[in-house]
């Protein structure tokens, strides 16, 4: 294979590698973002797009739609191109009862496999880092 087509190849490559990544942050926030004040998870995710209420709590909605990314590159057996695209949605739901986050939904849908959740992950993302920074604290 020559320099320039493995250079080409090499996004293709990498795209499944980092939402596999963005997958474990989604899963992360779901378990260490538990207890976080209504407050800071307005602060870290921003104001939601949707609320309701019900007998159960809050329910606080954001929903996420990232620029896809893609690539294109030639693949001379085939005589065509391959085309590969990292576009996703995502849809994080927030419980809260009592002022606090007592679960966390995710549906999202991407194009990649092993990245079930990954374009959620920008949504809880700001959260986890002010969590391991200290600034607020899932109680």
């Amino acid at each position: 294979m020559t320099l320039r087509r493995l250079v080409l190849l090499l996004p293709i490559l990498l795209l499944p590698g980092c939402s596999a990544r963005d997958s474990a942050v989604a899963e992360d926030g779901r378990e260490r973002l538990v207890g976080l004040r209504a407050d800071d998870l307005r602060l870290c995710a921003g104001v939601p797009n949707l609320t309701a209420n019900s007998a159960g709590g809050e329910f606080w909605t954001y929903d996420r739609s990232p620029p896809a990314s893609g690539v294109s590159a030639p693949v001379p057996v085939i005589g065509g191109s391959l085309s590969v695209s990292a576009g996703s949605t995502c849809r994080v739901t927030f419980q809260l009862v009592d002022g606090k986050v007592t679960r966390i939904g995710y549906s999202a849908a991407s194009d990649l496999p092993m990245s079930q959740n990954s374009a959620c992950a920008p949504v809880v993302q700001g959260c986890l880092r002010l969590v391991e920074q200290g600034a607020v604290r899932p109680e």
